[in-house]
């Protein structure tokens, strides 16, 4: 049975690692307590509280019992207290890419009519960007170009040249 308890610890550390590294952080339009991250913690605690029980001789019942407590209160720990602090912190410490929507930049790699370059430009916060570019203009922009950014994706900032007076 310890097994089963040391399988749930690793599955479940490793899935707590994923969800607040990889994954967004919160419980979105769903129930609170039934997301990746609790569900990850839940197996977690079990496995904690199931080994603890399985290497102090409980019992199969008291291990259980233990397993079952632990994952409970973990949940209630980190659901209930460490989450809500977390995602407070998480909705002030960076902008999204979107706030670049509206800057101008510069081009540093020529950005060729249908493939991409690079552009940099400062944003809200005063710090300088560099990021890849692309143009539906028909002709490409070349370096030093001054850019407006247009739209974004995941991959890209999708710029429109300025005119120059």
């Amino acid at each position: 049975m310890t097994a089963v308890y040391l399988a749930a610890f690793i599955v479940g550390g490793v899935a707590l690692l994923a969800a607040l590294l990889l994954a967004d952080i919160g419980h979105g339009d769903g129930m609170p307590f039934i997301n990746l991250t609790a569900l990850s913690v839940a197996l977690l605690g079990a496995g904690t509280g199931g080994l603890i029980g399985s290497w102090t001789h409980l019992g199969t019942f008291g291990t259980a019992v233990t397993a079952a407590a632990f994952a409970v209160v973990l949940v209630f720990v980190f659901n209930g207290l460490l989450l809500p602090y977390m995602r407070r912190q998480q909705s002030n410490s960076h902008k999204g890419r979107a706030s670049y929507i509206g800057l101008l930049g510069t081009v540093t790699l020529e950005v060729p009519a249908g493939g991409w370059g690079e552009v940099s430009f400062v944003d809200a916060d005063g710090n300088r960007v560099f990021s890849r570019a692309k143009s539906d203009e028909s002709a490409a922009l070349p370096k030093s170009t001054r850019v407006y950014i247009a739209d974004i994706d995941p991959d890209y900032v999708h710029v429109v040249a300025v005119p120059q007076p």
